[in-house]
This record gives C-alpha cells, sequence and structure tokens, in this order.
C-alpha cells in the first residue's frame, strides 16, 4: 500500500472513541483502501485502525490522577513518535483529549506531518492561553459547536464548523418498555440511569456515591429500579465489585435491580425517567433523548482548587453550555454527595412544573447541534489537507 494513504489518528475516552471512528469510516468512504493507526478503543478497532496503544491506559482526569499514569503515556508519546518517524504517515487526525494529544502535535509537528485537530479542547472554558498551542501546532481545527467556530475565528485560528456527530448516529430505538423488557427490568417501575462516565479515574470517584444516592432513593421509593451502562473504555469488574459490596451491605434495601449494561447510554438514557450523569458528552446525549438529568462531576481537591481559578464559564455541563442557561441541575465537587444528589432526584421527580420546563429547554439543545453529517464535512476537511501536501502524496 502507499504511505500516501496513511493516517494516525488519536483518540482518548468512549465518546471521542466512537466519533474517531465513524470519522474513519467517512474517510473510508473516500478514500478507499486508506491505512489507519493510532490510539483508540474498540470502536477504533472495529474499523481496522492498528492499535498501538489502548486509549484505557491514558484516559484520566486531573492533576494528581494523571501522575499516576505516566509511564503508559511516556511509552504510548514514544510509539507514537516512532511511528510518526518510520511510517510516514500523510495525517495525524486528534480527537479532543488535549492533555496528551497537545504533545503528539508536537511530534507531529516535529515530523513535519499535519494535523487536523477534531473536537475541540474546551479552551473556550478554561486555560484559553491553550488558544496559541492550536495556532501553532494545528493545521486545521474542526469543531462541534457553532459557538466554538466564532471563539477560534476571532483568535485567527483556521477553523471549520460541522456540526456534532451524534446527531447522525443516534439510532432510533424501541419503546421505553421494549427496552427495559430486553434488560429483564419492569416497564411499570421509575427507572434511573447511573452514568458515571468512561474512565476508571471517573467510576472509582463517581459511582460509590452515585450507588450511596440510588440505597437513598430506594428508601424512599422502594420500586426505584436502576441501570448501569458501560463505556466501552470502563473497567467493569471494577464496577461489579463496587455494585456486589453495596448489595451486600444493609444500606442498600432489596427490592428492583440494579442492572448493568454494555454500552447502550443512549438507549439507557431513553428508557430512563430520569438520569445522574458525569459531565461529559453524555449530557448532550440527555438532551438529545429529552431525558431529565442531574449533572454531577467529582475531581481531586487540588485540580479541582486550581480549575476553580481558571475557568470562564457558568456551567460545567455542555447541555447547559448549549442551552446558555441550567436546563439540568448541576452537583460539582463537594456539593456532590449521596444527600444532596438523592434530595435532587426526588425534587425533580416531583416537580411537575420544572419538569416541563426543563423539557423546552432540551428542544433549544437540539437545535443547536447542527444537521446530521458532521463525520462526512470532518472528513473532507482530512482529504483536503492531504491534498494540499502534495499529490501524489510523498512524491516530491
Amino acid at each position: 500500500m502507499s504511505i500516501a494513504n496513511k493516517i494516525l489518528i488519536v483518540a482518548g475516552e468512549a465518546s471521542g472513541d466512537h466519533h474517531a471512528a465513524r470519522l474513519v469510516a467517512a474517510i473510508k468512504e473516500e478514500l478507499p483502501g486508506a491505512e489507519f493507526l493510532g490510539v483508540g478503543g474498540e470502536a477504533l478497532a472495529a474499523q481496522g485502525v492498528r492499535i498501538l496503544c489502548p486509549a484505557s491506559e491514558l484516559a484520566v482526569v486531573g492533576l494528581l490522577e494523571v501522575a499516576g499514569r505516566l509511564p503508559a503515556v511516556f511509552r504510548a508519546l514514544r510509539d507514537i513518535g516512532r511511528a510518526l518517524k518510520t511510517e510516514n504517515p500523510q495525517l495525524v487526525i486528534l480527537v479532543d483529549f488535549p492533555d496528551f494529544n497537545f504533545w503528539v502535535a508536537r511530534l507531529a509537528r516535529f515530523h513535519r506531518v499535519p494535523v487536523m485537530y477534531y473536537i475541540s479542547p474546551q479552551v473556550w472554558a478554561w486555560r484559553t492561553y491553550r488558544v496559541r498551542t492550536i495556532a501553532r501546532l494545528v493545521d486545521r481545527l474542526v469543531v462541534i459547536f457553532p459557538f466554538e467556530a466564532e471563539f477560534y475565528q476571532e483568535r485567527g485560528v483556521p477553523v471549520e464548523y460541522v456540526g456534532h456527530p451524534l446527531v447522525e448516529t443516534l439510532p432510533p430505538l424501541p419503546s421505553r418498555a421494549a427496552l427495559l423488557q430486553a434488560w429483564c427490568l419492569d416497564p411499570r417501575r421509575f427507572t434511573l440511569a447511573l452514568l458515571p462516565g468512561s474512565r476508571a479515574s471517573e467510576i472509582e470517584r463517581h459511582l460509590p456515591l452515585m450507588l450511596q444516592t440510588a440505597a437513598l432513593i430506594k428508601q424512599a421509593i422502594p420500586e426505584t429500579q436502576f441501570v448501569l451502562p458501560l463505556a466501552s473504555t470502563a473497567p467493569r469488574a471494577l464496577v461489579e465489585e463496587m455494585v456486589q459490596k453495596l448489595g451486600e451491605g444493609e444500606s442498600f434495601p432489596p427490592g428492583p435491580p440494579l442492572k448493568i449494561i454494555e454500552g447502550q447510554s443512549y438507549a439507557a438514557l431513553s428508557a430512563a425517567h430520569l438520569a445522574v450523569v458525569a459531565s461529559g458528552t453524555a449530557t448532550v446525549e440527555a438532551a438529545l433523548a429529552a431525558t431529565p438529568t442531574v449533572i454531577i462531576y467529582r475531581v481531586s481537591p487540588l485540580t479541582f482548587a486550581v480549575a476553580r481559578r481558571l475557568v470562564r464559564v457558568s456551567h460545567a455541563g455542555m447541555a447547559n453550555l448549549l442551552a446558555g442557561e441550567t436546563i439540568f441541575p448541576e452537583l460539582l465537587q463537594d456539593d456532590f454527595t449521596p444527600e444532596g444528589l438523592a434530595r435532587e432526584v426526588l425534587s425533580l421527580m416531583g416537580d411537575r412544573e420544572r419538569l416541563q420546563a426543563l423539557r423546552r429547554g432540551l428542544a433549544r439543545i437540539r437545535e443547536r447541534l447542527g444537521e446530521p453529517g458532521a463525520s462526512r464535512r470532518a472528513a473532507r476537511v482530512a482529504l483536503e489537507i492531504i491534498e494540499a501536501k502534495g499529490r501524489p502524496a510523498g512524491g516530491n
């Protein structure tokens, strides 16, 4: 195969892995026979990407949390640098995951390989100075929210707005009753979805508090049942251990089950009457599913202290940022406690007017996500960069 059709792609957490996989599929339609290698998860591997390092080994958030993964990070960067040198890819595509991908961009610049950054780091929210890094290292930035394009254009960064890939990929689903029956749950019972995040570090911080909250909710409403969809990058054994420990304790009342399912986060959100979701892409899925949601998140105290000084936006959840107001309640850091979360969930359940107002806000969010076809439009940007490097590529 010609080196002209070789692309290195790097994605981190589960959402980035899925968005990257759809981009790879779209590029293959335009460039049959293209070869891909890089960092990712199951979705990229299923597209035939040669995985140099599994994304699950790198996916962490926070200053202290990153320190524990430094050996894996250094190994991955070494392997990527070697691939850039020996395999001569025509393009590097970076998908979100900025703390790692900025280093990959530096390696690509050193080896004179053009860089396309797909799905912007949230520099408009905090650490705005990183715009200078993007401008220096990235040939084209491809963004999925319209306000991001305006932000970068004002700062002279070459940017293309393509819309949100979730709009084109969320599947039509069976009814709530059919979904719950397929998971051996009772459609007549109140169902709460729990989405603690896709990274092991997020699950370790969030899931124990979510499970304690579930116990409190069951004490108030014994017939409540729970569904817990696991991202492909999530450590199932760790989750099952946490659930088992809670079930063996006296704090979790007997009754309807907590069901763990593989993936299917959008289906779980659609089937649930209400959800508790870690801040991230899943909050946008919740908005598209029109599911009332409480957003939660915790990091280490040091990371939070630093972030609080640097964050420049008023909301943590992407759904709220898109709406420009607090559609979904947010419980962050010390406000995220089992008692506080249970109180918020039960309050939301019992307030019909508040739920109706929330659903009206969700309609506005959907309008701001653009039209289907984001992956195809992003693929065309990638091909433009390859063509700009010279055709036939590599033939100087």
